[in-house]
């Protein structure tokens, strides 16, 4: 019901910039700026401009970003990693790949990091672990 349209509408709150957003309210309300309905309307705002943006075709929908869905749909971005935990609940799945367990060419055990490449290109990350949370489309 409405609870559940609520906690799903949350869901970029824990985003790098969500986190962050919450942090510069908390810091506002504790010197006494805002206050708690404030910081609620702020974040509920957010809650809905985000979610609005990354709906359906959202900014890709828009002819002035018209490379940046060009982009998208050419571009194939492959994880590679140890699959640590998935687990789904309500339409929200949530994946996270950790380091895994390889052979060098002398047969020795070493350790593996999770790899994000994208393609066209050359671009690769390396990272010790990658949490990934995706949410169904809403009809």
């Amino acid at each position: 019901g409405r609870l559940a349209m609520s906690v799903q509408l949350q869901h970029y709150r824990g985003s790098m910039l969500g986190q962050t957003l919450e942090d510069a309210l908390n810091e506002l309300r504790d010197q006494k700026k805002i206050e708690d309905t404030g910081k609620e309307m702020v974040l509920m705002s957010y809650d809905q401009v985000t979610n609005e943006a990354l709906a359906g075709e959202g900014i890709l929908a828009k002819p002035e970003n018209a490379n940046l869905a060009e982009w998208y749909s050419r571009t194939k971005v492959t994880f590679k990693g140890h699959l640590h935990m998935f687990r789904g609940v309500d339409n929200v799945w949530t994946l996270l790949l950790t380091q895994g367990v390889g052979k060098d060419k002398e047969g020795n055990a070493v350790n593996e990091p999770v790899s994000v490449k994208i393609e066209p290109g050359n671009a690769s990350l390396q990272l010790d672990a990658l949490k990934i949370v995706a949410m169904q489309k809403q009809a």
